[in-house]
């Protein structure tokens, strides 16, 4: 079989007309005729021209998939330097554990989105029905949310460290700013709701009405971050 670099598949990403070329764990598939990688893309995630070992054993579908597609040769091993010492112990982790190259922010990140979202959507409702225990419930979804609010960071910049190699772009700038000023105004409406609001389901206190204006900044900035984060993941431009 013949044997590719990793720069011979590079150029064979599917765009302009070219073939669609991937390798996965030393092994180079040809994918060109196959509906699913229209262009070199596959589910407005995986572009051909790149090794997919580590996505794949992420995946949702086995190496059997491979069996649909040509196989056309073998990849040139190439030993990969790092710049840090840290970096490398970390990817020979991964390459035993590639769950958790991609996973555990996904995973963490939905808490403080939907959670935040939420207490706006309650504390309305409870100014609605005069309801006390649904604006409990709106001030609880704020703490845990903000209490989640760290970890989803601290998996956001690790994943970007191992998957994008800390190289930033547009949306993962802007992602960033976002999550650290969703943060602020969390605890912003925490300190309002804790310390400023005598009735927090009477709407003639003005302190009321800056938490609940609060609340929904904070969720139109959750909203913001969890659409960003879905065109980082299925990107569609």
């Amino acid at each position: 079989m013949k044997t590719f670099s990793s720069t011979d598949i590079k150029v064979c990403d599917g765009k302009d007309g070219a073939a669609s070329y991937v390798a996965v764990e030393g092994k180079v598939y040809d994918v060109s005729g196959s509906l699913k990688w229209k262009q070199g893309n596959h589910m407005r995630r995986h572009q051909a021209g790149n090794d997919l070992t580590a996505d794949i054993k992420s995946a949702p579908h086995g190496l059997d998939v491979l069996s649909r597609v040509t196989l056309i040769g073998q990849l040139k091993t190439e030993t990969k330097i790092y710049r840090s010492t840290a970096r490398a112990k970390t990817e020979a982790i991964l390459e035993k554990h590639p769950f958790f190259r991609r996973h555990p922010h996904p995973a963490v990140v939905h808490f403080p989105l939907a959670l935040l979202m939420m207490s706006s959507f309650l504390e309305i409702s409870a100014i609605l029905m005069a309801s006390a225990r649904t604006e409990w419930a709106a001030y609880l979804s704020l703490i845990v949310g903000i209490i989640t609010v760290p970890a989803a960071i601290v998996t956001g910049y690790f994943t970007w460290w191992i998957n994008y190699e800390a190289k930033g772009s547009p949306i993962i700038n802007t992602k960033k700013k976002l999550a650290w000023l969703a943060f602020i105004v969390g605890l912003v409406a925490f300190m309002i709701r804790t310390f400023a609001v005598a009735s927090p389901v009477e709407l003639g206190e003005t302190m009321l009405l800056i938490y609940v204006g609060t609340l929904l900044i904070l969720s139109g900035l959750v909203a913001a971050i969890g659409f960003l984060g879905g065109k980082l993941t299925f990107p569609y431009d």
